[in-house]
């Protein structure tokens, strides 16, 4: 509790809160609080009953809130799952700068990246999920273009930032990242699918032992050589 002491001098304003700042920091505050669990329950949601079936209403259910809540602060189910495709890139772009500290040599980066893209197809679900939104992008051909657009918006945070610095790549235009990132998504989609569709032969030791060749051969041309 703060003790106001009577005095007829004049407050300092700048030692005075702003009394038009404590409002607004509180609805600030309420707004990132009702988005993040907005996030969380479209994360939910979208994994069990998948991308087409999802319904608005149940994330805002889920998550504790009205539908008017859900569309102040996105504007389609298509926007919320662009949202967490941007928080999962962003992610993803720290856990590379991780991987890749320190690591010096041609060979030891080809392999680093490949273990992490077999550790990657371990997150079926989001790929699964991921394989979802495109299916539905292609069986809507008048929202194609736009969702292919936007969905590779969403991972561009990673794949035209941090990927050029942490790979030295030499050409890192918009367009040429965004075709690997595309190329990455194929390897990782296709062996995701397989792996549930017969996972007693597309098992963790045929994934180790495929993957990271077939990494290299995709990524070598990306990276620096050896120094």
């Amino acid at each position: 509790m703060q003790i106001r002491h009577e005095s007829h001098e004049p407050l300092d304003p700048a030692a005075t809160p702003d009394a038009a700042t404590a409002p607004r920091t509180r609805q600030m505050e309420r707004t990132e609080a009702t988005r993040s669990a907005l996030l969380a329950a479209a994360e939910l949601v979208l994994a069990r009953d998948g991308f087409e079936a999802s319904r608005i209403e149940d994330i805002a259910l889920e998550a504790g809130r009205t539908r008017g809540a859900f569309y102040a602060n996105f504007d389609s189910k298509t926007a919320i799952f662009l949202a967490l495709r941007s928080i999962a890139f962003r992610r993803r772009k720290l856990e590379v700068r991780e991987l890749l500290a320190g690591v010096e040599t041609q060979w030891e980066r080809e392999r680093a990246v490949a273990l992490y893209l077999v550790d990657q197809i371990q997150d079926k679900q989001g790929l699964l999920l991921q394989l979802e939104f495109k299916l539905f992008a292609i069986r809507h051909p008048e929202m194609r273009a736009e969702l292919a657009q936007r969905h590779l918006e969403a991972g561009a945070v990673a794949s035209e930032d941090e990927l050029p610095r942490a790979f030295a790549l030499g050409d890192h235009s918009p367009e040429t990242q965004r075709r690997r990132t595309l190329m990455v998504e194929s390897l990782l989609e296709g062996f995701a699918v397989n792996a549930l569709f017969s996972p007693e032969v597309m098992n963790a030791a045929a994934l180790a032992q495929a993957i990271p060749p077939l990494a290299a051969t995709l990524v070598r041309d990306w990276m620096p050589a050896a120094r």
